[in-house]
């Protein structure tokens, strides 16, 4: 629910803004800059990772790992600080959200909708759980196992064609504009 809350004060925000009104340049600079940094960070994913060698996790335990162990209410707040400004890539979302210029019931069903989708691969084992907890249990360690071998590739690809497509609708956006 906090997502949503700062996704929508955010849409709000950009709603009805010169700067990111559609015809203006700074939907398209957005894309552009965006498209960049994905096409970037997917060139670092690649050159982080050895040729033919399986991702390997850091040692030891994990951030979120480490802050649930001192207690589920330092969890929870770390993940409110975390979810307080989206990344990049959802802020690209919301921008675009914001320049459709619904109303504000259809606003806030618009943005529920893209948060839905965000957050499928994690609602889609979350609902597993209650309903075939171990059959849920070897299909998430068969995917973790295959996001261990060959995630680092997977986002990578990922990233590029996000940056490509990004790229595009930017140079598009300031050639009509």
């Amino acid at each position: 629910m906090t997502t949503v809350a700062i996704g929508a004060v955010i849409v709000f925000a950009l709603h009805g803004t010169s700067s990111f009104d559609r015809g203006s340049a700074g939907g398209p600079v957005v894309d552009l800059v965006v498209g960049l940094l994905a096409i970037l960070a997917a060139h670092l994913v690649v050159a982080r990772s050895k040729p033919g060698s399986p991702d390997k996790s850091p040692k030891g335990s994990s951030w979120s790992e480490t802050m649930l162990a001192r207690g589920a209410l330092l969890a929870f707040v770390a993940g409110i600080v975390l979810n307080i400004v989206p990344g990049v890539l959802p802020f690209v979302a919301l921008k675009d959200i914001a320049q459709l210029g619904y109303g504000t019931v259809a606003t806030v069903a618009v943005i529920l909708g893209f948060y839905l989708v965000m957050f499928t691969p994690v609602e889609i084992p979350l609902l597993g759980y209650l309903i075939r907890p171990e059959r849920t249990g070897a299909l998430v360690d068969r995917v973790n196992a295959w996001l261990s071998r060959d995630g680092r590739r997977v986002l990578a690809l990922c990233l590029d064609a996000i940056g490509i497509f990004l790229i595009v609708r930017g140079v598009v956006g300031l050639a009509n504009g």
